[in-house]
């Protein structure tokens, strides 16, 4: 599969906390991939969003290991990058991540919080490197790890 076709037939997306995190981090296998899709929203080719909640998820390593450089480019990324949406999080979401868990006895109420927010923001798809999230319908998820060459 390749991703940059995913993404031409799309006008949204909502990134997860690991992509965003193999973005801001270069990881070797996974940052090229979050490089296309930043690419891609940042000129103009579609919109993306993620929630609060990545905050709290992007933090706590960062901030641990005293890395200050660090926090403030998650910091930035996340609340001044162009065509990045930062979702707050309303009782409507958290009523709609209830349900989700409900219906997916697996989620975690972090994951069930960010795909509410997708849902609410009716993006295009959901990109993260998770799995198991692929069993939620509300919203079509994809997995970066479906898009690595080789």
């Amino acid at each position: 599969m390749n991703l940059l076709v995913e993404l031409a037939g799309i006008n949204s997306l909502f990134l997860d906390t690991a992509p965003v995190i193999y973005f801001i981090e270069a990881h070797p296998q996974y940052g090229p991939l979050m490089k296309d899709i930043v690419d891609s929203f940042k000129s103009g080719a579609l919109e993306a969003y993620t929630s609060v909640i990545t905050i709290t998820e992007v933090l706590p390593k960062p901030v641990s290991q005293n890395k200050t450089h660090l926090v403030e480019t998650f910091m930035r990324f996340l609340k001044n990058e162009v065509n990045l949406n930062l979702l707050n999080i309303s009782p409507e979401i958290a009523e709609s991540a209830g349900h989700l868990r409900a219906k997916y006895n697996s989620l975690r109420t972090m994951d069930a919080i960010q795909l509410s927010a997708a849902i609410k923001a009716e993006v295009d798809i959901f990109v993260t490197n998770d799995i198991k999230l692929k069993q939620v319908t509300e919203v079509r998820v994809i997995v970066l790890n479906d898009y690595v060459s080789g």
